[in-house]
């Protein structure tokens, strides 16, 4: 399929999600220093905790690249468990939990190259089956305090955030999220996607400035700066 780039610039790319290398793309989610949050809506309905039936090959393809050009990715104990979530191949996994025990999803069951780290107050009850899997332990149960917490343990630079709605309102209202990419799924038209993107944001109560916008078919990938 052809993604093209309509904003800033115009070009286009030929794009097979199963083939091609995640380099192909990498040029469109370039590393940057701070946040990163990501997330797929459907122009059709509102955003929901677990987004797998929103999304689509193509915009799987591209949250590859995008964790390709991370150095963490950090994501909650409720999103984890919705999404039965495995570790990543592309960068380490922190999981931010109150609930350490529950956390028996691939990420921590199944052995992986990248590191997975649970990182919450009290330590779990038994050893991870993943070897790869470790204990981080936390001082606060505040969200945007304990992001903090992990990036400064882990010495990340350019942390990506998959979470749910709710603690991406709680980093956005503390001034911890640098960009937002967003995919709307499902918009027949660009005003519509343009149109599911404003509402959204509007939804979070956080200022952005457009960056770019990439197409192919009813799938319409945003990034966004987030405005201070």
């Amino acid at each position: 399929m052809i993604v093209k780039e309509l904003y800033p610039r115009i070009s286009e790319v030929q794009i097979d999600p199963e083939t091609s290398s995640l380099q192909d793309a990498s040029h469109w989610y370039p590393s940057i220093p701070g946040i990163r949050f990501n997330y797929v809506i459907n122009a059709a309905r509102t955003g929901a905790e677990n987004s797998d039936s929103d999304t689509n090959e193509l915009d799987r393809y591209f949250l590859k690249v995008i964790r390709s050009t991370s150095d963490l990715i950090i994501t909650t104990g409720k999103t984890a468990r919705a999404e039965q979530l495995s570790a990543s191949k592309l960068a380490p996994m922190v999981i931010i939990t109150t609930q350490p025990n529950h956390l028996q999803i691939p990420a921590t069951e199944h052995n992986s190259d990248q590191p997975v780290y649970v990182a919450s107050r009290t330590a779990p009850a038994r050893i991870f089956k993943n070897s790869n899997a470790s204990w981080i332990e936390t001082s606060t149960d505040d969200i945007a305090a304990l992001i903090r917490e992990v990036i400064a343990r882990t010495n990340s630079s350019n942390t990506l955030i998959e979470t749910g709605l709710r603690t991406f309102f709680e980093l956005a209202s503390a001034g911890l999220v640098n960009e937002v990419c967003l995919t709307v799924t499902n918009a027949v038209s660009k005003e519509s996607a343009i149109k599911a993107s404003e509402d959204f944001l509007s939804a979070i109560d956080l200022g952005t400035e457009k960056i770019q916008l990439l197409n192919t078919g009813t799938t319409w990938l945003f990034r966004f700066k987030a405005s201070r």
